[in-house]
Formats: structure tokens, C-alpha cells, sequence
């Protein structure tokens, strides 16, 4: 578990890494020298390089933070211990590669060749060398864990080479037994990875009755904690307990306060332990009282004690912690001293800082309550600039040809297009004064918090929403100069006429998405609608009209029932409907943030216009059109 993330890098080069793991059992098919392994799992591998020194690096195993097509396309290959000198040094290719339970696991097939033999009898035999994955680095987090060593996270990056290699770094990446047919076999491997699991990591385990949306919940869940470092417990109560997604993210945003709001500082009075005299328990017990009064909720623990207390009594705790005497002669002098720096900077003893962070809180709850749904159904990346970013798209490798005997094999090119999109920032600023202070005031400060939250949220949604009513309502244009909606050959995603949401209406949709082609323009690609995304007026025809009939008729049940879930956006005035792929196969939208941060961050600093303590909100944000070939458009009648 890591805490107090800091900031976001891009690496200075994309050298070739390489990450090495032993292996602990066999998938081994002697006919078709096939085996499967897991080749990164996210654990830590201690690393050291000029600038950082030593570090703990982590691979993030999020579907949106690894580029998967070398890998799926078959032409990554298998090498020994990542030479790539000669032919030779390739013993086979990876043949597919997926994310399961939260492992990144790779189909490879060895050569036939004899010099590969004592290779495949070592795999058959259950005594097979190490597995190495080489990669290529796009983009990082930096944070540091508990212990104050510095944690890489690596949350764009692109497998190029699985390798057998001799030495092992990564104690969970093996080649996997799937012994077929022998329960006992596999309970067994499951329990003896249980048994090798580090105390933070958590096998997701998929129930036979659990639907593809609940697994994608959950899987989203272990995905947010693991971004902002929280244990993977703290994601399992939260799935058991129910909780949507956007309950599960204001949780996260209000641990992530908690933990910013710690002091690690000794008790000027020898205290420590969970009492008001230790000054890091005295912070958080002050920011719950803040945040209680901020929002009118129950505080708990010890910030029940402090809640008749004013932001004078509650500053003048904190100046008597850093050894400084509360003038309470002058109201007007106190509150200066409470709002001042203890020294050249703004430091976590300082009471502008639990402002700061219960800022945050308010903020980001009303920030999340109001949040566009097409950010659901959006595929996320974070830029470390301001710098364009760029979606190239390689379309899938042609068709292997017949080789006759003594032919040569031909090589085959792939397509791609390429779609961009750039970060802006979006900030307004207001002040909270000594007056305010002076007179217990926390409502303007909550409700300046609450309501740059839900105008960040709006900024969001009228970003998004813009690239589809451009042109009419057909949408953006994109890279290739025509809108993202049409219904002519070179996009096929619209309706030539609006009709309702019924079976007529949804089937010709799912056709079309089906009928989608690679940007070959031949091969055909998997983009099923899981999404519906409809405007006020919609709402509840759609509701009804997906909600699940037991008919007697069979003419009349209903096909599409459980098959899509429903998003309602309110900036869609008219009665157009619209279906989106699942963002994991076909995106449709790109979203992008700055430096790793999930929204607006609250920015604080000692006044210089006012008397008090200027707060700004900020948000870096940019949004654009991946691919037309995951969403459809029927105008509507």
C-alpha cells in the first residue's frame, strides 16, 4: 500500500524494460508446444536508475493503462532471455494476451525447432525457466509508500516481448497450470497462490451467477484503489456492501483527504496515541468537525468532542500544538495568526491547510454528484502536459497466407489512423476572509466549495456533450475531416430515419455496430452496444422499455432486456438515442486529466487582496473522439 501521491511523469526515454518472474507450474501442451503465462501482476519490484536512486517500480494491470495490440496480434514473439540478435533468439510468438483476476496473462506457442526441444521439456516436466516481459514506458505516477520510498507506477505502457529467462524478480508471474478436467489439480493451485500472495493483493475471483457489469464494477473498484493506493480491503467492503461507482469514488476522495490531512510531527507535550494532545490526531479530529459543519453530517469520534467549539477555539488548539500563545485580546490579530504560515511555506501544522483539505471534500462530493454519464462510458487517460496527445489506431494484422514449399513468407502492413486532443485549464478563485473567521462563517467557504465542484462537473459535461451536437448533431469532425456520425459507406453509424426505442429501432443499431470493419475497411471487429444514452425526454421509455417482461408470447419478449444500461444526460434536449460499445472493446470517447488527478483539485494560499486566505479551484482537462465505430445514432422521432 502507497500513500501521498505527488505527481505524474513521463519517462525522459521508452527504453525497453524487462520484469522477471519465476515459474511455479505448467499449461504445457506437448502437441502443440502451447502454454500460457502470467507475465505482470502490479507487485513491486525494487528498482534503481540514476535520478531516482533506488525505487519500487509497479505495472499497472488496469485495462486502460496497457496497450495490448502487439501482444494480441501475434506478432510479439517469445525470445530467450530478451536477445533479439538473430533468428535463433526468437524459441516462439505470443499468440493472445488478456487481463484476469487482475493478472496480465499471455498465450504463447513454442518453435518446433531442436534447438527449442530441451525448452518444451523442461515446460512438460513442470521445471520451466522464469518468465520476463519487456516493455515500453509512456507514462508514470510517482508516489511514495509508508515507508518513504519512492513508488513508480507505471499506468501506460506496452508489452513488446515475453522472455524465458534464468534469474526471477517477480515472485507472481509463472506459467500457469490448466490442468483440464482435474478439479483437484486446480483447487490446488488455487490455494498455493493464495498462500504466495503479498498481504496487499487480492485475487478477484469471478462468480458463475455474477453478471459481465457487476465484474466490470468490481474490477473498476480494485482499479481506483490501487490508482490512489488504498488497500484492496477497502474495495471489497465497498463491492459486498453494494455501492455504485460514484459512492464508491466520493469514499475514495474522502480517504485520500483523511490521509492528506495527517500531521507526522511528535507531541510538543510528550502525548501520542489517539488523544487530542497528539497533533496528528488533533488535525484529523479537527477536520472532521469542519467537515460535519460544512455539509451537516455526523461527525465522528472525536470530532463530535469539537463540534461546539468556533474556528477560533478550533485554530487556537492548533497554534498551542506548534508552541505559539493564542492572542485572544484581539479577535482580529488571532485570526491573522490562525491563517498565517508557521514558516516560509505553507506547511500540514497549519490550519489554512485542514481548510484546504476539507475544501477538497466538499468539492469533490458535489463534484461527483454531479458528474456527466458519459464519463461511464469514456476511456481515461492521464497526460503529464499540456502537449497534444494523440490515439493511433492499428488496425488488426492481415490474414496468414498458405506457404508452399521453398516459398518465402510475405510481409503484411497494417493500417492506422490517428485522432487528437489537447488539456486545458479551467479555474476560478474566491477568498475566505478574517471576518468570516472571526465570525464562525463556514457556510461561504462550504457552499464556494460545493458549487466550483458541481461547475467543474458541468465544465466536464458541456465538453463531452459539445463533440456530439457539432454539425447538427452528427457529431465532431474527426481526423479524416467528416463528422462522427453518418450514414453514408464510410461510417454506416447513423439511421437514414429517426424512429423510437423498440426492438426495430435497437436491432438496427446492434447491426450496425456488428457490421462495424477494422480500419482496413475488411476485417471485422467485436463492437457489441452495451450502452444506452438518451436525454430527459427518453428517460422513461427507455426505462420501460428495458426493464425485464416475463411474457407468454414469445413474439414478445423482450431481446434487448438487462442487454444495455441506461445513461441519461440531461444536456440532450431532443429525442435522439444513442448506443455505445463497452470503452474496453471499441472507445468511443477519450478523457484525459492532468498529472494522475481524478477532477478539480482545491489550490490554497495566505491572501494578499484580503484580509485571510485566497482558494482556488482548478481542473485540467481535455476530452475528444477516439473511434466512430463504437457508437450509433438514431435521431429519434
Amino acid at each position: 500500500m502507497t500513500i501521498d501521491v505527488t505527481h505524474r511523469r513521463s519517462p525522459a526515454r521508452t527504453d525497453l524494460h524487462v520484469r522477471r518472474a519465476p515459474v511455479r507450474a505448467t499449461s504445457f501442451d506437448p502437441e502443440s508446444g502451447s502454454f500460457s503465462a502470467v507475465i505482470a501482476t502490479g507487485t513491486p519490484v525494487q528498482r534503481r536508475d540514476s535520478t531516482y536512486g533506488d525505487y519500487f517500480e509497479v505495472l499497472s494491470i488496469a485495462p486502460q493503462s496497457i496497450r495490448l495490440e502487439r501482444l494480441k496480434s501475434g506478432a510479439a514473439p517469445l525470445l530467450d532471455s530478451h536477445r533479439s540478435g538473430s533468428a535463433k533468439d526468437q524459441i516462439g510468438i505470443i499468440t493472445d494476451a488478456r487481463i484476469e483476476n487482475g493478472e496480465l496473462v499471455a498465450d504463447a506457442r513454442l518453435s518446433p525447432r531442436d534447438d527449442v526441444k530441451p525448452i518444451a521439456i523442461d515446460l512438460a516436466a513442470g521445471t520451466a525457466p522464469a518468465v520476463s516481459v519487456g516493455y515500453r514506458v509512456f507514462a508514470s505516477v510517482e508516489s511514495r509508500d509508508e515507508s518513504g520510498n519512492v513508488v513508480i507506477t507505471h499506468t501506460d505502457w506496452q508489452p513488446m516481448e515475453v522472455s524465458l529467462v534464468a534469474i526471477p524478480a517477480d515472485p507472481k508471474a509463472h506459467v500457469r497450470n490448466l490442468s483440464k478436467g482435474n478439479n483437484a489439480m486446480k483447487n490446488q493451485n488455487a490455494n498455493d497462490q493464495n498462500a504466495n500472495q503479498p498481504d496487499d493483493t487480492v485475487i478477484v475471483t469471478r462468480s458463475q451467477n455474477d453478471s459481465p457489469a457487476n465484474e466490470r464494477r468490481s474490477i473498476e473498484f480494485y482499479e481506483l484503489a490501487a490508482r490512489h493506493h488504498l488497500p484492496a480491503e477497502f474495495a471489497q467492503g465497498h463491492i459486498r456492501s453494494g455501492s455504485t461507482v460514484e459512492q464508491f469514488r466520493v469514499a475514495v476522495l474522502d480517504q485520500m483527504a483523511h490521509s492528506a490531512a495527517r500531521i507526522q510531527i511528535s507531541s510538543r507535550t510528550g502525548g501520542d496515541g489517539d488523544t487530542l494532545d497528539n497533533p496528528d490526531f488533533l488535525a484529523r479530529a479537527i477536520e472532521g468537525a469542519l467537515y460535519a459543519r460544512m455539509t451537516g453530517g455526523r461527525p465522528e469520534g472525536a470530532a463530535a468532542e469539537l463540534m461546539g467549539k468556533t474556528v477560533l477555539e478550533l485554530g487556537a488548539m492548533m497554534l498551542e500544538q506548534r508552541g505559539e500563545r493564542p492572542n485572544w485580546k484581539n479577535r482580529e490579530q488571532l485570526a491573522g495568526q490562525i491563517m498565517a504560515r508557521s514558516g516560509g511555506m505553507l506547511a500540514t501544522t497549519d490550519f489554512p491547510n485542514l481548510l484546504l483539505s476539507t475544501g477538497n471534500r466538499v468539492l469533490n462530493q458535489a463534484y461527483q454528484v454531479a458528474q456527466t454519464p458519459l464519463l461511464r462510458i469514456a476511456k481515461r487517460r492521464d497526460a503529464a502536459d499540456f502537449r497534444t496527445l494523440y490515439q493511433i489506431k492499428l488496425s488488426e494484422a492481415p490474414r496468414l497466407l498458405e506457404l508452399g514449399e521453398g516459398s518465402e513468407v510475405k510481409h503484411g502492413a497494417r493500417s492506422e489512423s490517428v485522432e487528437s486532443f489537447k488539456l486545458k485549464t479551467y479555474a476560478r478563485m474566491f477568498s475566505i476572509s478574517r471576518q468570516a473567521i472571526i465570525n464562525d462563517d463556514l457556510n461561504a467557504f462550504a457552499d464556494s466549495n460545493a458549487a466550483f465542484g458541481r461547475a467543474a462537473a458541468q465544465t466536464e459535461a458541456d465538453l463531452l456533450v459539445s463533440l456530439f451536437t457539432a454539425n447538427g448533431g452528427n457529431g465532431v469532425n474527426l481526423a479524416d475531416g467528416s463528422p462522427l456520425y453518418g450514414t453514408g459507406a464510410s461510417r454506416a453509424n447513423k439511421a437514414a430515419a429517426g424512429s423510437g426505442i423498440d426492438v426495430t429501432g435497437l436491432s438496427a443499431g446492434r447491426q450496425a455496430l456488428r457490421n462495424m470493419k477494422d480500419i482496413d475497411g475488411a476485417t471485422p471487429i467485436k463492437s457489441t452496444p452495451r450502452h444506452l444514452v438518451v436525454g430527459p425526454s427518453l428517460e422513461t421509455t427507455a426505462e420501460q422499455f428495458l426493464h425485464t417482461i416475463s411474457a407468454v408470447d414469445s413474439t414478445k419478449v423482450n431481446p434487448f432486456a438487462g442487454a444495455l444500461e441506461l445513461h441519461v444526460e440531461p444536456r440532450f434536449a431532443d429525442n435522439s438515442w444513442r448506443l455505445f460499445a463497452d470503452p474496453a472493446e471499441v472507445p468511443t470517447i477519450m478523457v484525459a486529466y492532468l498529472n494522475g488527478a481524478d477532477g478539480p483539485m482545491v489550490e490554497v494560499r495566505p491572501g494578499w487582496d484580503v484580509l485571510g486566505v485566497e482558494v482556488r479551484a482548478v481542473l485540467d482537462f481535455g476530452c475528444g473522439i477516439n473511434d466512430f465505430r463504437g457508437s450509433y445514432l438514431n435521431p429519434g422521432t
